[in-house]
């Protein structure tokens, strides 16, 4: 029997070159066979400890999507000053974003398989909700400083979609922002929401 410590390892080296494969070649191109041979494992080991790929997926999003991390994340926005709320919802975005470049891969399958997984549609679009939620959170701490009737909602979506394509574009190699433009992109779209 192998001991537990060793057992997590070549779960977690399994799932993330599960998730490594797949962002680069979609969940179809990603054999059983392959996926193996990438691990350093045989498909037997697969088979037993996961399944299929749909398991793999739900376990793989399970362990290393950062859903619980957002909704646990403790907000704090300084109301002193327009300059400091900006830093403070800045560092909300910040932080979103080191999650989504600390786990490309994650982003990248729920993008592109997101609708191949039917029974998988919740536990992947989690994490985007949680995002969402999360920036509409800061959004609703800084309501005394924003545009009066300024839709939330509908800011908080713009300033995600800005985080994503930030993330997104550059690993497609589509943009090629550095972290001083991302920081001036994004306290600039804040501050256009404040008054």
């Amino acid at each position: 029997m192998m001991p537990h410590g060793l057992k997590s390892a070549t779960e977690d080296r399994i799932l993330r070159t599960f998730l490594r494969l797949v962002a680069e070649r979609g969940i179809d191109a990603t054999t059983t066979r392959v996926l193996a041979e990438a691990a350093g494992v045989n498909e037997v080991t697969l088979f037993r400890r996961f399944g299929d790929k749909a398991s793999l997926a739900a376990e793989a999003f399970r362990r290393f999507a950062p859903t619980d991390e957002l909704r646990e994340y403790a907000l704090d926005i300084d109301l002193s000053s327009s300059e400091r709320a900006v830093d403070d919802l800045f560092h909300v975005l910040d932080v979103l974003r080191q999650h989504m470049l600390e786990r490309p891969e994650i982003v990248q399958f729920g993008m592109a398989e997101y609708w191949r997984l039917p029974q998988l549609k919740e536990q992947i679009a989690a994490t985007p909700r949680a995002a969402r939620e999360r920036v509409e959170r800061a959004l609703d701490a800084g309501a005394p400083l924003l545009r009066p009737r300024l839709d939330r909602r509908a800011a908080s979506l713009s300033l995600v979609g800005l985080l994503f394509v930030s993330v997104v574009w550059s690993a497609r190699g589509w943009l090629a922002p550095d972290e001083l433009d991302w920081e001036v992109a994004a306290k600039q779209a804040i501050r256009c929401l404040l008054a």
